[in-house]
């Protein structure tokens, strides 16, 4: 492999945080995300709206695996939780735990870092 080559970063290695605020409703988790993200907007429109939020809501398991993510544990460490729980009604879990865990990240839902590393 050469010095400029990396290798890409294994989603079950990772350590998710929250990125956005959330709130339950009937049990479920309920996304918070901001409809701006411009500085200026957020700083000069968002505090005038009525609903400066977009509600995502999530079903059973995304709220369990939210309701997982605390800063510390991998994603594999998440994967094996809901495994327990929910046992073969989750499989294949790890696909679908990296591709949830990735569109989260792409999405600014949710921060993913490498373990060993600080998040900012």
């Amino acid at each position: 492999m050469k010095k400029t080559e990396q290798k890409a970063p294994n989603v079950l290695e990772m350590i998710p945080a929250h990125a956005v605020d959330y709130e339950f409703e009937e049990g479920a988790v309920v996304m918070l995300a901001p409809k701006f993200k411009n500085k200026f907007l957020v700083k000069h429109v968002m505090h005038r709206m009525k609903i400066p939020f977009y509600k995502i809501h999530l079903d059973e398991y995304g709220s369990r695996t939210w309701n997982l993510i605390d800063g510390k544990k991998t994603v594999f460490e998440i994967g094996k939780t809901l495994k327990a729980e929910y046992g073969e009604s989750v499989e294949p879990v790890y696909e679908r735990l990296g591709l949830f865990m990735n569109m989260l990240a792409q999405r600014q839902f949710i921060i993913l870092t490498q373990m060993g590393t600080r998040m900012k």
